[in-house]
């Protein structure tokens, strides 16, 4: 396949790092222009090609020029987290993962994981959907603990879990 010996020629060739920081910003600026990345991330990616020098000095250019962002990734990803129907400490994890600070990760979970304007907590609201989705057939048949079980591997707490298997159709128990 010729993506696999693109990748054989590029591995047998020990690559030289450029250390010229404006194509290490021309490099960021593309990459940016795909998705936003957090800081951590960016500088990773960057140190494949360029000189850790040149990349901190980019990221930090570019920190400062507002063009990243980690506390906006950080609710941005925590948003689109808690639509996709994760758990807070599911989310809390992936965003651990992409490298930001506790304080991004807390601020960033309150924001999107906040009670609604009726007071509904978003994360029992996910779970609901879960069980009266995907889990429902397994509900049916009886098997409460397996979906409990599910839900408790998503990360969801008991109290979720138990009210959500209490009125799985939206109804407050």
């Amino acid at each position: 396949m010729p993506w696999q010996q693109r990748r054989a020629r590029r591995d047998a060739q020990p690559q030289e790092r450029s250390a010229d920081p404006a194509e290490a910003r021309a490099r960021a600026l593309a990459l940016l222009t795909g998705r936003d990345y957090p800081s951590a991330e960016l500088y990773e990616k960057l140190c494949a090609r360029f000189t850790p020098e040149a990349t901190a000095e980019t990221v930090a250019a570019l920190v400062v020029a507002g063009l990243v962002d980690d506390a906006r990734y950080a609710e941005a990803k925590a948003r689109s987290l808690q639509r996709a129907r994760k758990s807070r400490l599911a989310a809390a994890m992936a965003l651990r993962g992409k490298g930001l600070t506790d304080q991004e990760i807390d601020a960033a979970l309150e924001a999107a994981y906040a009670p609604g304007e009726e007071g509904e907590d978003p994360e029992l609201e996910a779970a609901r959907a879960l069980v009266a989705g995907q889990y429902r057939a397994k509900l049916a048949a009886g098997r409460r603990d397996l979906v409990a079980a599910a839900l408790a591997r998503r990360g969801f707490p008991h109290r979720v879990i138990r009210q959500a298997l209490d009125a799985p159709d939206g109804d407050e128990a």
